[in-house]
């Protein structure tokens, strides 16, 4: 038998690109220009017309929702009646707002697991505004957002009503409770609504991963690896 020596490792000439996940380079062929302009003064003005119309019917629920879901919601979980209501009524707002911006079809691979076999959704990569379409598909899970949002006009309301964990900037031990308040919830066995967490906390190019924030994994219980892909290039 005629022996084979290994070839030695050879080295590349061009060092390997490092990816920066905070730049991002757009390159628009005349095609996608013109693409851009034309649906500029046909699709835009018939999507806000859409969107307009969402908001008129988001009133009056989010005023419900306010008398429903008061401040105090979130340090004891709503009965499940209310989280129930609560559930549909943003679901189908924020499915109708998503098809009005071009969400017309959205493919989900997998089972999503149920809150007592994962209390805690971490999502990534986080790129934009729009990767809330997760919360649509995810049925409404409780997402962690500032303080201050929850004060936001209609906004506030809708949000609340998901029994938000809200995060105040302006104390100085707002990460601690923070955290204990994703603990009690991931270990309340279920009487909680699953949590929504983008680990990364920052939005990136979509190039890469970057490294976690470690407060989606302190409570010790299982999580699901959320995936988010977008077909188009931009």
């Amino acid at each position: 038998m005629k022996r084979v020596f290994p070839v030695p490792r050879q080295h590349s000439l061009y060092q390997p690109p490092i990816l920066n996940p905070f730049i991002y380079h757009i390159e628009l062929s005349v095609t996608d220009k013109l693409k851009i302009a034309l649906a500029s003064v046909t699709l835009v003005p018939l999507r806000l017309l859409c969107i307009f119309f969402i908001v008129l019917v988001a009133w009056p629920c989010a005023f419900l929702g306010r008398m429903c879901c008061p401040v105090c919601v979130t340090q004891e979980p709503v009965p499940n009646w209310k989280r129930h209501v609560s559930r549909f009524v943003l679901k189908t707002l924020g499915r109708a707002f998503f098809f009005c911006v071009g969400f017309i079809q959205i493919k989900v691979k997998g089972k999503k697991a149920t809150a007592a076999e994962a209390p805690i959704l971490v999502v990534a990569p986080h790129s934009t505004f729009f990767d809330a379409v997760v919360n649509i598909v995810a049925e409404i899970p409780s997402i962690v957002s500032r303080a201050e949002n929850a004060d936001i006009p209609l906004f506030g309301c809708l949000l609340r009503c998901s029994q938000p964990v809200l995060v105040s900037r302006t104390e100085t031990n707002s990460r601690k409770k923070t955290v204990e308040e994703i603990t009690k919830r991931a270990q309340s066995k279920g009487k909680w609504p699953q949590l929504m967490i983008f680990p990364e906390g920052t939005c990136t190019n979509r190039t890469c991963l970057i490294t976690f924030k470690s407060g989606a994994f302190i409570p010790g219980v299982p999580v699901q690896p959320v995936l988010i892909r977008y077909p188009n290039k931009m």
